[in-house]
């Protein structure tokens, strides 16, 4: 049988490519296909974690003809699904005050924003920018997951939560929260809530880049996922 096989970030730099066509027997599991992707290119996936038809998968899942199986560094950490809710991805500058004030529409006493911002120097060494990929239709899904778990544990009002992609320069804002609520504890413990979780689980990987070269910046996996 034959699986679609997406990399991405690290992964993607390592192989040379970001997707592979790869034979595998009837029945095989996601372990036994890293282990292959592993004999056949310069690719080390153990830490990160795996994902077939963009729902994340343990090393043990059985695979069939024509699924995608996606292999995710561990994380760095569009549109609409409600009225409440507006998250995705984009390329464009991060604006706090928008999104505050679409907030603040409604019966909402508490509004609370948060912008990460890429820090320079970090560590003592310069940064000339951040480059932030990916997984694009995985990543909206996670996204709207981490919104419905915020909505399951607190009575909030409205909810944003954006990322850049591609260059992010010095003072710029990587990421965007804001969540309203009738009373500011909820709002406080959501919004922070959000950006732990983002940092878990979203499929989005970061590159820093200093004068004399780049790297990725090592993220986290979760451990019943991590192959």
């Amino acid at each position: 049988m034959r699986v679609q096989v997406l990399l991405f970030a690290l992964f993607r730099e390592q192989a040379g490519q970001a997707r592979i066509v790869l034979e595998l027997p009837e029945g095989a599991t996601v372990a036994e296909a890293k282990a292959l992707l592993e004999q056949q290119y310069p690719l080390k996936l153990s830490g990160g974690v795996a994902a077939i038809n963009e729902r994340l998968a343990q090393a043990g899942d059985r695979l069939e003809d024509g699924d995608e199986l996606a292999f995710l560094p561990p994380v760095s950490g569009g549109g609409k699904s409600e009225p409440l809710d507006s998250f995705g991805l984009t390329y464009e500058a991060l604006e706090v005050a928008p999104w505050v004030d679409w907030a603040a529409k409604g019966p909402y006493g508490a509004v609370v924003s948060f912008l990460g911002t890429t820090r320079s120097p970090n560590k003592g060494q310069a940064i000339t920018h951040l480059e932030y990929e990916a997984y694009p239709s995985m990543a909206e899904k996670v996204m709207q997951q981490i919104i419905e778990e915020m909505r399951a544990r607190w009575s909030l009002g409205r909810v944003a939560l954006w990322h850049r992609l591609g260059q992010v320069k010095p003072t710029e804002g990587s990421i965007l929260i804001v969540v309203s609520s009738a009373h500011r504890p909820e709002a406080f413990e959501a919004c922070r809530y959000c950006i732990e979780r983002v940092k878990q689980i979203l499929p989005v990987w970061k590159k820093e880049f200093l004068p004399d070269g780049s790297y990725w910046v090592e993220g986290y996996a979760p451990e019943e996922h991590k192959l």
